[in-house]
């Protein structure tokens, strides 16, 4: 068994999800034209013909020469490839610690890190040129990083070095849980976020949580208290303009929805905002239980 056949069992069997890599991309001969995150390997083989398939796919006999992992949900990857990026990213607050999550690429580092709510990819800048918003980059779900112990290819796709582990990932068969994403970093993307949609609903994040520190207790299992900003929705509902209550409503509660708030929380607390505005009870109530009824939005 080669070192990345036995990694890729580890990372399976322990519940990543995984893709077998030619250079940096999924390998044709593995995936076919496109990987999806229900195609990938997950889970331990539960028959031989799994362990084969597993064996096989990370073989150099198909051409595979590294793995990727997929990144759940909750987590982001920084990928530090300049001293720029690392420059922002020790600005931002984050020490390297013992036990920091990293892995060593050849051009930089890979840091894991914990943080609720981590839902796609996520670029931060330092607002030098020539790319002053994009300096470094949090992978995140939808996305996947190149894991150890793959090999490393440069520009003209010559084989130049190996990724490693500082502190793996994956150890004694569980999950090594990372450092938590620096708050100024956190900050940053609720500002960036703002600036993008331009809302005054959204001056502040709708959902967000407190830990309560519990002596001999890992921080990642401290109790949460949970708080929901409505109150620019509130208002949105309650001075909306005669004859377009109901589509505000509607659109309120579809974006506290998608926000992660409660379903009881938001028929109470919207649901109190249409009667101050005006609006009809029943029709207000019935609103907000079919916007939670619906698909939520992409």
């Amino acid at each position: 068994m080669t070192d990345l056949q036995t990694a890729a069992v580890e990372y399976a069997t322990i519940g990543l999800h995984i893709l077998a890599l030619t250079g940096k991309r999924p390998n044709g001969r593995v995936h076919g034209e496109s990987w999806s995150w229900e195609d990938s390997f997950y889970g331990a083989p539960d028959n031989e013909a799994e362990r084969d398939a597993l064996w096989q796919a990370f073989s150099d006999q198909v051409g595979t020469t590294g793995i990727a992992i997929l990144i759940p949900e909750n987590f982001y990857v920084a990928d530090v490839d300049s001293e720029r990026a690392a420059e922002l990213l020790l600005e931002l607050g984050w020490l390297p610690q013992d036990d920091s999550v990293v892995a060593k690429t050849k051009n930089g580092l890979h840091i894991w890190f914990w943080c609720p709510g981590a839902n796609k990819n996520r670029w931060l800048g330092d607002g030098q040129q020539p790319d002053p918003g994009r300096t470094l980059l949090f992978k995140g779900l939808g996305g996947y990083v190149v894991a150890p112990p793959s090999l490393h290819f440069d520009a003209a796709g010559d084989e130049d070095g190996t990724y490693e582990w500082v502190m793996p990932l994956v150890s004694g068969g569980s999950v090594f849980m990372p450092d938590v994403l620096p708050e100024r970093a956190r900050e940053r993307f609720r500002r960036e976020a703002l600036w993008a949609e331009d809302r005054a609903d959204r001056q502040t994040p709708i959902t967000s949580f407190t830990l309560t520190p519990a002596e001999g207790v890992p921080w990642y299992l401290w109790e949460k208290t949970w708080s929901f900003g409505l109150e620019g929705l509130e208002k949105a509902i309650i001075n909306a303009a005669d004859g377009n209550q109901n589509n505000l409503i509607h659109w309120a509660a579809m974006t506290a929805r998608d926000e992660g708030v409660p379903y009881e929380v938001s028929m109470t607390r919207l649901l109190a905002a249409a009667i101050q505005g005006g609006h009809p009870r029943t029709r207000a109530r019935d609103t907000i239980r079919g916007a939670y009824k619906r698909a939520p939005r992409g």
